[in-house]
């Protein structure tokens, strides 16, 4: 029953987005830029998966440009749109390049990324401009506790994600209370974070401890640095360690009040096939949930969820009460004309419990430790539910 559970937990859960209400989705001149507009505590960039080539943008030229295409990076950022959807009942913010990087780069300044073009210059502003739409936006309504990710891909020969912080990899290599240091702090995509922080972690602990976020993505066997297993990524690796967008759309710069970072994801096992873009991107959310829960103080019940799909199955009270006390009984209100199954998994992908629900789809809250948990339940071979449960 659990690799059953397992497999459509991969396959189907982007079926989901078939059934959701519309999105807003903003589109830039000649639908070069598109900001699909979100309610979460996240804001996800997308700046070099575009495959547009207009005839009207010339191939770059000045500055040693580089072209290569980041791969499968835009069906990625939808594939975990879909997955938090799923769990969250709401979008995050993202905002996508649809341009060819030979055409524009929006991971450098406007000089070195557009090379004078007005159509590129005016779509390099675009991007930029829907970044700090979203930022404000979110920014706003959840009192700067949010994230953002500069999502691209890497073809480098390590099989690994690399996250990057704005920190250099010899900068890594160093100790701990280096890394503490105020110089270090100010250096770095997360320093609001690492001032202000729910459990008072410090700022090498949120790059490379027990909770950092690359520690969250490894847990889930998708190997990342830094992180508790890997804590620097060596010096002769070509570590990407953040660029141009990072650092003017995280709190590195002072008018960007938001903790982020740049993700380089490795091409096999991740963005390869549909599957695996399906699987990491529950992997994404699992991992992005559970750090944000442990670090900021926030309500991910404020983005207000909308229903997953239009049937009598409702997303938005499919689980109550969540939160859930210990020892109280967990409802899932479901149609009682069927069976079904269920699995609990935590935030480092474990399945804690699995099984068929009884005849009056209730749990035991008082079988589980206090934390962060996924459900998904399954009814006739068909996800039914993906849904967040809180257990305090």
């Amino acid at each position: 029953m659990q690799s059953v559970l397992s497999f459509l937990l991969i396959v189907l859960i982007s079926s989901f987005a078939l059934h959701s209400k519309a999105q807003e989705v903003i589109f830039g001149t000649n639908n070069y830029i598109e900001y699909q507009v979100g309610t979460l505590p996240l804001v996800i960039s997308v700046p070099h998966g575009g495959d547009l080539d207009p005839a009207s943008i010339p191939d770059r030229t000045c500055n040693d440009p580089v072209y290569a295409t980041d791969a499968f990076t835009i069906e990625t950022a939808l594939e975990i749109k879909n997955a938090l959807f799923s769990a969250t009942g709401c979008y995050p913010h993202i905002v996508i390049s649809h341009l060819e990087r030979a055409k524009l780069d929006p991971n450098r300044n406007v000089a070195d990324g557009a090379c004078e073009n007005p159509e590129a210059m005016a779509a390099w502003t675009e991007f930029h401009g829907f970044i700090a739409d979203a930022r404000e936006a979110v920014n706003q309504q959840y009192d700067s506790q949010t994230f953002f990710v500069d999502l691209h891909g890497h073809g480098n020969p390590i099989q690994r994600i690399e996250l990057g912080y704005l920190l250099y990899d010899d900068e890594l290599e160093l100790s701990d209370n280096t890394l503490n240091t105020a110089q270090y702090i100010n250096y770095s995509s997360i320093q609001n974070l690492a001032l202000n922080n729910v459990n008072n972690y410090t700022h090498a602990q949120l790059l490379r401890g027990p909770f950092a976020f690359g520690t969250f993505l490894s847990n889930l066997n998708y190997p990342a640095v830094p992180s508790e297993s890997i804590p620097s990524p060596g010096t002769t690796t070509n570590y990407f360690s953040g660029g141009y967008i990072t650092a003017n759309h995280t709190c590195y710069n002072p008018s960007a009040p938001i903790n982020g970072l740049q993700m380089e994801l490795n091409y096999g096992n991740v963005r390869d096939t549909p599957a695996n873009r399906s699987a990491f991107a529950l992997a994404f959310t699992q991992s992005v949930i559970g750090y944000m829960d442990k670090h900021f103080n926030l309500s991910w019940g404020a983005c207000e969820p909308v229903s997953v799909n239009e049937s009598a199955n409702s997303e938005r009270n499919l689980v109550y009460p969540n939160p859930a006390t210990k020892g109280s009984l967990i409802h899932f209100d479901l149609p009682s004309d069927s069976s079904y199954l269920y699995r609990i998994v935590n935030v480092f992908g474990q399945s804690v419990s699995s099984g068929e629900l009884n005849a009056q789809h209730t749990l035991q809250s008082e079988a589980f430790p206090s934390g962060v948990y996924i459900v998904e339940i399954v009814n006739e071979s068909q996800v039914v539910s993906t849904k967040k449960l809180v257990i305090e």
